[in-house]
């Protein structure tokens, strides 16, 4: 094509530039050539088997990697209704690698909701609403992983991904924040690999009785009538009004965690730690235990005992285990190097995925248990750790599973002597059947030592989050568009 046609044609396309420098092309030795710089808007880049940088490399792999971009940034606002890839086949019918209702992607909120009383309290907010932001992916690209790239005959694709270099933006799944899991909305399977980042929370516990269950059974001292007992309380009898113990607000630490797997439904996070600084007994309208002990005088053989005001427990470690369905985790922000979505035969490991540290030696993929393998058939990972923020439960949670723990170490501190209980100066057999028999002190019992290297434990399921309110991305009245 003739030269000052073509740049005549670009300039009156473009309406901007006022001449064109129609002299020709300018020729350019080897030397002017390797001085010159430019942008190419794609990129073409290979990554071969032997490369220090191929992650493969040392694992017993013969996989390179070939990889287009595109070098810009792109914007991007969308909504995907129903997305299901890698349903059936050899998942079985039904099944999928990656199932997700309602999913949402838009640029970062500009703020969260504030105020302790707050149904929605850290759930985002977005000024001028979430429809008019996008999401930046800066150069994204797509890459092929080929086996044997250097022989002809035997070259097999083994996978490829979409990704970007960088992502950042607000990723939603699912409508509403329900407070059981769903099997319409949100996330219902996941393959694939996504850190959670280390965060702080609090909930409020329920109100309890502690002392009418079986499990809740104690032992202490008694003298009645100048002799010494052992009791053991019994949760059956009518007499047994138990113990209340009131609602608390304790904090909590939540370790960082990994949902790392094929067709996951719930995400499993051990080693949440929090210590009940007090728990306060004996300051509720219940406060009665029916004992029996070996008996005195043939016939006196139970009696009713209360603690006295003031008694508490204190500092209780707690290790809790919670379970929480993906469906429940709506908010997820992506600030880092984003993430991929990948489809392979076999199990990868990609250019620049995450390896731990307890997985950087070994060179068998089933061993590297907490690294981001992509395992075979469609696998979506997220690079950088998701930060899902100060996690709030909207209902109070049941504690009565630690209640048996509890008891067990009562015991410990109730069959001390300082702990003995005594009955009035005086009293006889009759009126021991009648008279509530009160501690002399108030039962402070200090279980810091005692649950410092074995806390007491507790599992937790698919709590309603305050900050996992979703903002719809539609203008309106419209809650999916």
């Amino acid at each position: 094509m003739n030269i000052k046609r073509l740049c005549s044609a670009i300039l009156l396309s473009m309406s901007a530039v006022p001449m064109c420098f129609a002299s020709g092309l300018v020729s350019l030795s080897d030397d002017e050539m390797a001085q010159t710089e430019g942008q190419a808007l794609f990129n073409l880049s290979y990554l071969a088997p032997t490369d220090t940088g191929n992650l493969m490399n040392g694992r017993g792999s013969t996989v390179g990697f070939y990889k287009l971009g595109l070098e810009a940034e792109v914007q991007l606002n969308a909504n995907i209704r129903n997305l299901q890839l890698g349903c059936g086949g050899i998942n079985g019918i039904g099944a999928c690698d990656i199932d997700i209702k309602n999913l949402s992607l838009s640029g970062l909120n500009d703020s969260q909701q504030v105020g302790a009383s707050n149904p929605n309290e850290g759930s985002p907010i977005f000024t001028n609403g979430r429809p008019s932001t996008s999401a930046i992916l800066t150069n994204p690209f797509i890459e092929f992983a080929i086996k044997n790239p250097n022989s002809a005959s035997t070259r097999e694709i083994m996978g490829f991904r979409t990704s970007a270099e960088q992502i950042s933006g607000l990723l939603t799944a699912g409508l509403v924040n329900n407070a059981t899991p769903s099997s319409t909305d949100g996330i219902q399977s996941l393959s694939g690999f996504m850190r959670i980042a280390a965060t702080t929370g609090d909930v409020t516990t329920a109100p309890t009785l502690f002392g009418k269950q079986p499990s809740h059974q104690i032992q202490g001292l008694l003298n009645a009538l100048g002799f010494d007992r052992q009791f053991i309380s019994d949760p059956g009898s009518a007499d047994t009004l138990g113990i209340s113990v009131p609602s608390m607000n304790p904090g909590f630490n939540m370790p960082a965690f990994q949902v790392n797997g094929v067709r996951r439904t719930e995400a499993n996070v051990q080693n949440v730690t929090t210590t009940i600084a007090s728990i306060p007994l004996a300051n509720g309208p219940n406060n009665q235990l029916r004992v029996t002990f070996p008996a005195i005088l043939v016939v006196a053989n139970q009696a009713k005992i209360s603690l006295k005001a003031g008694s508490a427990i204190q500092n209780l470690n707690m290790d809790i285990t919670f379970n929480q369905a993906l469906s429940m985790i709506h908010n997820i922000p992506l600030t880092g190097t984003g993430g991929y979505l990948a489809l392979q035969k076999e199990a990868l490991l990609w250019p620049g995925n995450f390896i731990d540290a307890t997985d950087t030696a070994k060179t068998n993929l089933t061993t590297m248990t907490r690294s981001d393998i992509a395992q075979r058939g469609w696998w979506m990972s997220f690079a950088e750790p998701v930060q899902l923020g100060y996690l709030k439960a909207t209902s109070p949670v049941d504690i009565t599973g630690v209640l048996p723990q509890v008891a067990s170490l009562m015991t410990t501190e109730l069959l001390k002597e300082e702990n003995r209980v005594y009955a009035p100066a005086g009293a006889s057999i009759g009126t021991l059947f009648g008279i509530v028999l009160e501690t002399p002190d108030p039962i402070v019992i200090d279980l810091n030592a005692a649950t410092l290297a074995n806390p007491a434990t507790l599992t937790l399921a698919n709590l309603q989050l305050k900050n996992q309110a979703v903002v719809a991305n539609c203008y309106g009245t419209l809650t999916f568009c």
